[in-house]
C-alpha cells in the first residue's frame, strides 16, 4: 500500500478488496487485483526431521526456551474434537502422546496446564514423563480450588499436581486468573497459600513464580508491585493490540490493551508469557475477505500464521503458547517457528489494520476458553458464538438483496439448528452464572438473546 494513505483509507480499501465488492478509485486500484478473490489452501511445508523451533535464552531465570509452547488446554479427545475447561472429554492418551514426541523433538520444551483442564494433567504427565526430565518445562497453575480458597485446598491442589504430572517440582507455576489485588488477597494472601507457596519454591518444588492476568490495565500494576515475579502470562494478540473490548456489546468494563499490558511488563523487565494468540482460534478462521487481505500480503502465512507471527515478533514474549488440538495444527505451527522470520515495523503496522478490518465484522470476542462452562441450563455457549462468529458480518448486514449475504444467513441457520436442542441459545434462562466466570467480560447472556433472536427472525 502506499505510505500516504492515511489508515481509515488504507481500512476501506482493504475491505472492499477483501470481500469482492465493485467500487473503483485509488484504493482499490493500490492493491492487486488478487485480493479481491476468496483464499486457497495456504501451503506450509513440514519443519525437515532434526531441525529445531527457534528459541531464546531468558537470564532473568537462566532459561532457554523454545518461542513455541504446548498450551494443553484444547487437547485432542476421544471423540475427535478439543479438550477445554469446564468439559470433561475423555483425552486421547495416543494422540497426546504422538503430539508430545514431534514437539520434544522439534525443540518446544514449554508445556502448559492446569488442574482446571479436566484429564489435562494427567495424559499430559503419561505422555512427558516418557522423556528425560531435562528435556522439558512445566507450567500448571492454582486455579480457584473449586471456590474453597483455603490454605488446605491449595496445598492439596499442588501436591495433586506434581502426582499428576509425575515430577518432584514444577517448573512454572502461576497463580490462575487473577484479576486485581482484592482477588490475589481473598484466593492467595489471606489464607497464607502465597507464603506456602514461597516456602516450596526455596525447597526447589517450585521453581519460577508467576501468575496468568485477566484484569484491566488498571489492575496489573497493583499486582506487579506484590511481588518480584519471574514472567507474567498476558492475553496478546494483534486483534487486542489496542482494544481487548472488553464487555463487547455492553459489558462496560474498564479499558485493556495487550500494548499497555505488554508494555508495561517489559519496562519492568519481567519476560511476558503469551496465551490467546489466535484468539481461541477466532484468528485462524476469519471471514473470506480477511483472509485474503492477509494472504495478498503473505501468501505464504496462513490467518493463524499471520497471528503467531505477530506475537512471536515481540523481543519481550518469553514463549508463544498455543492451544494446539491435533497433530496437523502443530506441526504447521512448529513449521513457522523453525528458522523464524519476524515481522518488521511495516507488517507489524499492517496488522493492526487487518484487526481494525477483523473487528469491522462484529464478532463476539469469545477465546473459545470455557471458562463459562458448564452452563447450569446446558447451553453451549462457546458453540453458539463460534456459530454466530462464523457469519458475523451477514447477520449484522442491513442489505438484503446480496446473494452472498443471504447465502451465509442460510449457512449459520443449518449450523445453529444442527446442535443439540438444549445446547442451543434459546435454552438460555439468564440466569447469569456465567457472567464472573468469564475473562473477557463478555454480556454473554445478552449475546446469547441476540443469537435466539437472530435464528428466529431468519
Amino acid at each position: 500500500m502506499d505510505d500516504k494513505m492515511t489508515r481509515r483509507e488504507a481500512l476501506k480499501g482493504l475491505f472492499y478488496a477483501g470481500m469482492g465488492l465493485a467500487v473503483g478509485g485509488p484504493i482499490l486500484k493500490s492493491l492487486p487485483a488478487q485480493a479481491a478473490g476468496l483464499p486457497g489452501a495456504v501451503p506450509w511445508v513440514e519443519a525437515p526431521a532434526g531441525s529445531k523451533i527457534s528459541s531464546r535464552t531468558w537470564n532473568k531465570m537462566g532459561e532457554t526456551l523454545g518461542m513455541l509452547g504446548l498450551g494443553c488446554m484444547r487437547l485432542p479427545t476421544l471423540s475427535g474434537g478439543g479438550g477445554g475447561y469446564g468439559r470433561r472429554q475423555s483425552l486421547d492418551q495416543d494422540a497426546v502422546n504422538a503430539m508430545v514426541d514431534y514437539a520434544i523433538a522439534h525443540g518446544i520444551n514449554y508445556f502448559d496446564t492446569a488442574p482446571a483442564y479436566g484429564e489435562s494433567e494427567v495424559v499430559t504427565g503419561k505422555a512427558l514423563s516418557r522423556h528425560p526430565r531435562n528435556s522439558y518445562k512445566i507450567a500448571t497453575k492454582i486455579s480457584n480450588m473449586n471456590g474453597r480458597a483455603t490454605l488446605e485446598a491449595g496445598q492439596q491442589m499442588f501436591e495433586t499436581s506434581l502426582k499428576n504430572l509425575q515430577v518432584d517440582y514444577v517448573d512454572f507455576l502461576l497463580l490462575h486468573n487473577l484479576q486485581n489485588v482484592s482477588g490475589y488477597n481473598s484466593r492467595f494472601r489471606d489464607n497464607g497459600l502465597f507464603k506456602w507457596l514461597l516456602e516450596q519454591k526455596a525447597k526447589g518444588r517450585i521453581k519460577h513464580l508467576g501468575f496468568s492476568f485477566h484484569g484491566t490495565n488498571e489492575d496489573l500494576p497493583g499486582l506487579v508491585e506484590l511481588y518480584d515475579w519471574d514472567f507474567v502470562q498476558i492475553q496478546l494478540n494483534y486483534a487486542d493490540w489496542k482494544d481487548m473490548s472488553r464487555g463487547w456489546g455492553g459489558g462496560g468494563a474498564s479499558a485493556t490493551s495487550s500494548e499497555f499490558l505488554y508494555n508495561y511488563l517489559v519496562g519492568k523487565g519481567i519476560p511476558v508469557l503469551v496465551m490467546e494468540p489466535v484468539k481461541g482460534g477466532s484468528l485462524a478462521n476469519v471471514s473470506e475477505g480477511v483472509a485474503a487481505v492477509m494472504r495478498e500480503r503473505h501468501p505464504e502465512l496462513s490467518p493463524a500464521a499471520n497471528a503467531l507471527t505477530y506475537v512471536g515478533s515481540l523481543p519481550g514474549v518469553m514463549v508463544t503458547l498455543s492451544g494446539m488440538s491435533n497433530m496437523t495444527q502443530l506441526k504447521e505451527n512448529v513449521s513457522l517457528f523453525t528458522d523464524f522470520k519476524p515481522f518488521d515495523e511495516k507488517e507489524m503496522a499492517f496488522m493492526l489494520t487487518v484487526a481494525d478490518l477483523y473487528k469491522s465484522k462484529g464478532q463476539i470476542p469469545c477465546t473459545a476458553c470455557s471458562y463459562c462452562m458448564p452452563c447450569p441450563s446446558g447451553v453451549d455457549i462457546p458453540g453458539n458464538f463460534k456459530v454466530f462468529n462464523s457469519a458475523s458480518d451477514a447477520l449484522l448486514s442491513t442489505e438484503t438483496k446480496r446473494k452472498d449475504i443471504a447465502d451465509k444467513r442460510k449457512a449459520f441457520l443449518k449450523l445453529y439448528n444442527a446442535q443439540q436442542k438444549g445446547a442451543r441459545a434459546d435454552a438460555c434462562v439468564s440466569c447469569n452464572a456465567c457472567l464472573p466466570k468469564c475473562p473477557q467480560h463478555i454480556s454473554i447472556p445478552q449475546h446469547l438473546q441476540r443469537i435466539r433472536e437472530i435464528a428466529a427472525k431468519i
